[in-house]
């Protein structure tokens, strides 16, 4: 008899070696449902399904990437779908403030500022950082956050120390943070 666990962990293997579309069909079946779960617990059902979907044509389009000895394949899907997720309400907040005026004009009647220039802003702030800080930890940071890599991926690819690659990346990201800290202190009255 064949357990679940074999089952999943077969099924993994199988894509890892060489994801073909029936075997894309195969882990749909196994791991769709999970997914829709997941994204009608964050929206409504029909940009769930929507969600869904993206998933799994990122599922696809990234099999290259996914490392059995990095973590299970269900759980390289979740990560993939609560990024579709996070993507979804993105576009969805951008969309509003272009769309609805009232959403801006509400936005600023609560003293948020223009929130469009704002993160116009922070972007550029972002950026001039990036800048400032140098290779490799540019680099390593547009990896990391950016097109969200596991260190031991990003260690591979640079021929560096997964160690060295975390110290770069921990360096990095604080200088990151106190600069967006100076860019929006509180002035002092």
């Amino acid at each position: 008899m064949i357990s679940e666990n074999d089952d999943v962990a077969r099924l993994s293997a199988a894509f890892a070696a060489d994801a073909s579309p029936e075997l894309l069909r195969a882990v749909y079946e196994r791991w769709g449902g999970l997914v829709y779960a997941i994204a009608c617990r964050a929206m409504p059902a029909h940009d769930a399904e929507d969600v869904v979907q993206q998933t799994f044509v990122s599922v696809w389009r990234s099999r290259e990437s996914y490392d059995p000895a990095a973590g299970p394949l269900g759980a390289w899907i979740v990560a993939i779908a609560r990024r579709r997720i996070a993507d979804h309400w993105r576009a969805r907040s951008r969309h509003e403030l272009a769309t609805e005026p009232e959403s801006l004009a509400a936005a600023l009647e609560r003293g948020e500022g223009d929130p469009v220039s704002e993160a116009v802003a922070d972007a550029l702030t972002v950026q001039e950082e990036l800048e400032r800080i140098g290779e490799p930890q540019r680099t390593i940071v547009r990896l990391a956050v950016l097109e969200d890599r596991p260190a031991t991926w990003i260690a591979e690819q640079l021929t560096m120390p997964v160690g060295t690659v975390k110290s770069h990346l921990s360096r990095a990201l604080r200088r990151l943070r106190d600069r967006w800290e100076e860019t929006h202190a509180a002035p002092v009255e």
